[in-house]
């Protein structure tokens, strides 16, 4: 299959972003500019709507921020990544296979916390012929690159102890992928809401949601990440940016239906699966996120789960073939920016 632009592999999307690295590891003229705002603050969001991009309806970031915003969405992590890389965003969040793919390449960029755990939102939805994992083997099974879709189904793939040659992955973005599945091109995805919700209508049958994989030791989440340079020169903007991602999911958890239908309307989405995507995601407060359930305070809390997750993820990917093992350094701490996550939520 010959891989439009629109559609590059997922090793493809990642060496983009490591290609383009040069270009973002300068750090921004004259370090941390206290007091002083940015001309311009560029925010990345999946194209799948989510509750903290409640806050663009509005302009609640710019009001926060006290500057001008733009936003710029992504159909998944990869293609964040090589937007990362080109300096075309500032601060994101996406899912955590592809950060620490990321990670893997020398990308620099730093972790700010996990504003959004994956439970529901992410499904595996397939033609209504098939009833179970192992008639995986020989179909066409569409996923999009770089993404946590594509790590959990590689872990699909693991914990059942299927044969990965005789899938045939295809690398779709969602959107193409529910074209794919109107023509007949695909027999399942591994898909994000409210995405499913088309295939559903459609007599698709759902195998399993990413939140099956945890008890498996596949804890997959969506982290806050900030360019190295942008958080070097402009520290107090990140941590407004962090306390009003916050704010929004407040918002959400004091009204989810009426979050649900704002986006709707928004993104010209269905309401009942982007209600069902959002309720598919759990939401830590930042205050969970610092304690150890999560992170932890500190880089030397090595044994925070989160900070095992992100080890344990890049196991993963080494295994698999994404990055290389000599990318990753034991460990992961020192990736998250501990400092602005304290100072945006002190004890």
């Amino acid at each position: 299959m010959t891989r439009g632009r629109a559609n590059p592999s997922r090793r493809g999307v990642l060496a983009l972003g490591a290609g383009a690295l040069g270009t973002l590891a300068r750090p921004g003229r004259g370090g941390a500019q206290p007091g002083g705002k940015p001309a311009l603050v560029r925010i990345g969001h999946l194209t799948a709507p989510r509750a903290w991009v409640i806050g663009r309806h509005d302009g609640a970031f710019e009001a926060a921020l006290g500057t001008r915003v733009e936003w710029f969405p992504f159909p998944s992590g990869g293609l964040a990544l090589q937007m990362l890389a080109a300096g075309r965003l500032d601060l994101a969040i996406f899912g955590s296979a592809p950060i620490v793919a990321g990670l893997g390449r020398g990308l620099p960029i730093q972790i700010l916390g996990s504003p959004e755990v994956v439970a529901t939102s992410e499904r595996l939805v397939v033609r209504p012929a098939i009833t179970e994992i192992k008639q995986l083997e020989g179909k066409r099974i569409a996923v999009a690159p770089s993404s946590t879709m594509a790590c959990a189904l590689d872990a699909v793939i693991r914990i059942n102890r299927l044969d990965p040659a005789a899938i045939k992955r295809l690398p779709l973005g969602q959107p193409e992928t529910i074209a794919a599945w109107t023509r007949g091109d695909i027999d399942g995805t591994y898909i994000n809401g409210p995405f499913w919700g088309d295939l559903l209508g459609s007599g698709g049958r759902q195998l399993l949601v990413s939140g099956d994989l945890r008890p498996h030791g596949f804890l997959f989440w969506n982290s806050a990440v900030v360019r190295m340079d942008f958080a070097q020169r402009w520290p107090e903007t990140v941590i407004a940016w962090l306390r009003t991602v916050q704010a929004q999911l407040d918002r959400y958890r004091a009204d989810p239906e009426g979050t649900a239908r704002t986006l709707a309307e928004d993104f010209g989405a269905p309401f009942e699966p982007l209600r069902d995507t959002l309720a598919g995601l759990s939401y830590p407060t930042a205050q969970e996120q610092l304690g150890p359930k999560y992170w932890g305070r500190t880089a030397k809390a090595n044994t925070a789960p989160f900070l095992k997750a992100l080890s344990d993820t890049a196991d993963f990917l080494i295994e698999t073939g994404e990055i290389k093992r000599g990318g990753i350094p034991a460990a992961l701490g020192p990736f998250v920016n501990y400092d602005l996550l304290n100072r945006a939520f002190p004890a």
